[in-house]
């Protein structure tokens, strides 16, 4: 996980799942790290793997899309699909894409 940016990123506000791909004896799999964007006391962006009663809900909903979306990139992968670099541009556009999103959100909002 280190410097490699994850795969892919599925989000519901501020609960966000990071799915990874990972290289093993058997070939490329995926895993998913759950966690929770907040602001701290300075106002520096931090984020936790805590989550409240309220939260728990979006975390299923992120649970179950996480685990279509890996299958479909283990699915990819298993037939030759688009490399990782490939997948990393398509994320780069869909991320892009989610902020235009969220900025005309806040635009129309005031």
């Amino acid at each position: 996980m280190g410097n490699t940016p994850p795969t892919d990123t599925l989000r519901d506000g501020n609960i966000k799942a990071s799915i990874w791909e990972n290289t093993g004896e058997k070939g490329p799999f995926f895993t998913t790290t759950f966690s929770k964007t907040y602001r701290d006391a300075e106002g520096k962006v931090r984020d936790t793997n805590g989550f409240n009663k309220g939260d728990l809900l979006r975390l299923a909903e992120l649970a179950r899309a996480s685990y279509s979306r890996t299958g479909q990139l283990q699915r990819e992968v298993g037939q030759n699909g688009p490399s990782r670099e490939e997948r990393m541009e398509e994320l780069a556009a869909r991320q892009n894409a989610q902020r235009n999103d969220r900025d005309q959100q806040a635009h129309r909002d005031r």
